[in-house]
């Protein structure tokens, strides 16, 4: 019985503990060598905010296929909006103990903002404005002629799905916003 038991040990030590080390150590020498430097995270920050501070809607347009709404371009005129980061909008009538609506960053107005999103075909055609940081986007559909504003909605990955947040991105941005450390 016990020449058993320590045959099972070795061919567990052998089989499954062996490979996940071998696994662990590659893993750590791929991240050290992946390990970006505060110049290159600083460097890539400020990229980022210079995206979302030129917004290229013309180029975003030809890409998607459609025009985007009037308040969606004049909302990346609004700089102090766009930088925002982790923030809960709250609508009207929520409960105090109630949860609003997180962004953790605002995307920007590019065409390569986009690919990193989700894929919007099975809704419509839109655009992404806005991340929750969990792999959810804040979207508004595009159309052939130029809308003044258009309903906002959320495309959710867990469970999948797209929930219409609010009538139009005027009256979303006009929720109250509080500013958060870290999500929820």
């Amino acid at each position: 019985m016990k020449d058993s038991l320590l045959t099972i040990a070795a061919l567990l030590s052998l089989f499954i503990a062996l490979p996940m080390f071998l696994l662990w150590i590659r893993d750590r020498i791929r991240d050290r060598r992946r390990r970006k430097t505060p110049e290159q995270i600083e460097s890539q920050a400020r990229a980022y905010r210079e995206r979302l501070l030129n917004p290229d809607p013309a180029g975003v347009e030809a890409r998607i296929g459609g025009l985007l709404p009037e308040r969606l371009i004049t909302l990346y005129k609004d700089q102090a909006v766009v930088l925002i980061e982790k923030v809960e909008i709250r609508p009207p009538g929520l409960g105090s103990k109630e949860f609003g609506e997180w962004i953790e960053a605002f995307l920007p107005l590019d065409a390569e903002s986009q690919l990193y999103t989700c894929e919007l075909k099975e809704w419509g055609n839109g655009f992404c404005f806005a991340a929750d940081g969990m792999g959810n986007f804040y979207w508004v559909p595009v159309n052939a002629h130029r809308q003044s504003d258009a309903p906002v909605f959320f495309a959710c990955h867990d469970p999948w799905g797209n929930e219409k947040i609010a009538e139009s991105l005027d009256e979303f941005l006009s929720w109250s916003r509080v500013a958060h450390q870290g999500r929820r």
